[in-house]
């Protein structure tokens, strides 16, 4: 009886990496469509916002300043 041939393969996992962030760096959080509307509220509610497209680009703007 011929003795059965096995192959073994070896798999190689590596650390996902972060678009545009060096092994140094902390990656920027996501900003989520959630974060900016929660934002452009309280911008709206302070007294000190525009129209909610303006509150919405500031929201945003500040966001993504803070990331």
């Amino acid at each position: 009886m011929a003795a059965k041939e096995t192959k073994t393969e070896a798999v190689v996992t590596e650390k996902p990496t972060t678009r545009g962030a060096t092994s140094g760096e902390a990656a920027a959080p996501e900003i989520t469509q959630e974060m900016i509307a929660e934002r452009a509220y309280h911008i709206s509610q302070s007294g000190e916002g525009g129209t909610d497209e303006e509150n919405w680009h500031q929201a945003e703007a500040e966001l993504r300043q803070g990331s």
